[in-house]
């Protein structure tokens, strides 16, 4: 187990990180709860942990080797150090964050700290399987209202932010010969089943859910409650988190699975993200499938053992 590296305060940082990576990779049947480096407690693990696990191990061998090419150590480095780590490249250095906490309470590092990542940097994903539960469920749609149906399949197909969701207007909706077409980003996409159905029955409604002045003249796919306003995003993300749906791991998980897929020029036009953040979600699919690889390849090896 990865507490009993406790002991190795004088061993160098090299040493101590090869012990604890052996330790990790000995837990065949479960990891850690919580996080990589912290607790006994065992549960059996998903290929997503453990791929959540591997990219924290990258993020703190990468930190280790930035700190030794500057001739400090996890013994030695500063806050300011740690600081300079953080403004010289993308969010995923922030997954050092477990391993730089656990380094500080066993007395390896002193008087450090990675933040909690700002709300644009992070990545909380949801297991794949559990993003097509939810498409199930919506698309059986028991009990759940077609504007909720609609919100939530986009976020989980198309991987749209409640935010645009709730400001997309009817203009956006074409009918074709035998679908429906939703505009996006550029061209318009060909909604799947039974999606395109649910789109058409918002826009037959086309009046908001208030009392008093309720009108059809609105530009709005997702009316609110105020006459001629859209629904708010906060609205949407409640109805969604009721079911069980949280909005940002949901649309994570969706954008890199999108990425994976897509080129990242197609991906922005398609789905009308800004091409420097299709850029950069696709170079993340790529390292978190190489990933998800390497985790199904010891997999494999471990079951013919």
């Amino acid at each position: 187990m990865v507490v009993g590296c406790r002991g190795l305060v004088q061993q160098d940082d090299e040493a101590v990180f090869l012990l604890l990576v052996e330790d990790l990779r000995g837990e065949q049947d479960a990891l850690p709860r919580g996080d990589a480096f912290g607790s006994a407690e065992k549960r059996p693990v998903t290929l997503h942990q453990a791929v959540v696990v591997r990219r924290e191990v990258k993020a703190a061998i990468q930190l280790i080797e930035w700190l030794r090419a500057r001739s400090k150590s996890l013994a030695t480095c500063t806050q300011h150090d740690i600081d300079d780590w953080l403004a010289t490249d993308i969010w995923v250095r922030y997954l050092a964050r477990t391993f730089l906490v656990w380094s500080v309470r066993n007395s390896h590092a002193h008087h450090v700290l990675i933040p909690i990542p700002p709300k644009d940097a992070s990545m909380v994903l949801i297991e794949r399987d559990q993003r097509w539960v939810h498409v199930r469920r919506l698309v059986k749609g028991d009990g759940v209202d077609t504007a909720t149906r609609v919100a939530g399949l986009l976020l989980l197909l198309f991987a749209q932010p409640l935010s645009r969701t709730s400001q997309i207007r009817l203009d956006q909706v074409t009918r074709m010969e035998g679908g429906v077409a939703l505009k996006l980003g550029s061209p318009p996409i060909e909604l799947p089943p039974p999606l395109d159905a649910l789109v058409l029955e918002l826009v037959q409604q086309r009046h908001g859910s208030s009392t008093l002045g309720r009108s059809d003249d609105h530009p709005w796919l997702f009316p609110g409650t105020a006459g001629g306003q859209p629904i708010s995003s906060r609205q949407l993300m409640r109805k969604l988190t009721a079911l069980g749906i949280k909005a940002r791991p949901a649309r994570n998980t969706t954008l890199m699975d999108l990425s994976a897929e897509l080129p990242a020029v197609v991906l922005s036009r398609l789905l009308g993200l800004h091409i420097s953040r299709a850029e950069k979600w696709t170079k993340e699919a790529g390292s978190t499938r190489a990933d998800y690889a390497a985790e199904f390849s010891r997999r494999g090896a471990d079951a013919h053992t």
